[in-house]
């Protein structure tokens, strides 16, 4: 998603966030769990350090495969 290494915590290397663009630029972190259970926040509060949805994205498992 091209976010900063840390700057959204988890949110960076999960499957379940998507970048949301609103009309005057800012950019948003939407949780798609979020839709189908009411446990996730729409928009979580940034960075989040602990999540029970997490899930690995395959370009930050490529990327840890790399550095190992």
């Amino acid at each position: 998603m091209g976010r900063g290494a840390t700057a959204a915590g988890l949110c960076d290397s999960c499957q379940h966030a998507r970048a949301v663009v609103s009309g005057k630029g800012s950019v948003f972190l939407m949780c798609e769990l979020s839709r189908t259970d009411s446990r996730f926040r729409k928009y979580p509060p940034l960075p989040v350090l602990r999540c029970p949805g997490w899930a690995e994205t395959e370009a930050a498992a490529t990327d840890a495969d790399r550095s190992a």
